[in-house]
């Protein structure tokens, strides 16, 4: 509730891994008069039949729980599909895996890719043009091969972090 006070209109805001408690703030956060994209990584995403868990939590902790099969902390494709509809709002893509790894290598890059490609097309019915690096760590390598995809916006280390406005 804090940082909606700030003057975050001043700023593109990015949200990263499609937690729930992004979209637990959704109505809120749709009100603020700029650019949002919230970054999803296909891999993490909550089944519609599971009850979420709107405990606010970090994504490191989110991403524990996720590794080891519990998504309840992380959007459902409905609320995404809804987030992608509504003004000044982007879906972007995240990866699928989340992987730290995998910006340094190609088997990786596009075994990551064809999951994420064929998750979007699936739940999204769109491909973003949107990427932010997993971890912020991009390589011109990772990057030549989203842009050859159709990615033309992308986003890694040059974000502030909200806890430093």
């Amino acid at each position: 509730d804090e940082f909606l006070n700030l003057p975050l209109e001043n700023y593109i805001l990015t949200f990263d891994d499609g937690l729930y408690t992004q979209y637990k703030f959704f109505n809120e956060i749709k009100k603020i008069k700029t650019e949002k994209y919230f970054f999803i990584s296909s891999g993490i995403i909550c089944p519609e039949n599971i009850k979420q868990d709107s405990e606010y939590i970090t994504c490191v902790q989110a991403h524990k729980k996720a590794f080891n099969g519990d998504f309840s902390n992380y959007m459902k494709w409905s609320q995404i599909n809804e987030i992608d509809k509504t003004k000044n709002c982007f879906i972007g893509c995240h990866s699928h895996f989340h992987m730290r790894k995998t910006a340094g290598c190609v088997e990786c890059i596009i075994l990551d890719n064809q999951k994420m490609f064929s998750e979007f097309k699936n739940n999204l019915e769109k491909m973003p043009d949107s990427f932010c690096f997993p971890y912020n760590y991009d390589t011109p390598l990772y990057k030549e091969i989203l842009f050859k995809k159709g990615f033309n916006k992308f986003f890694s280390g040059e974000r502030i972090d909200i806890f430093d406005i």
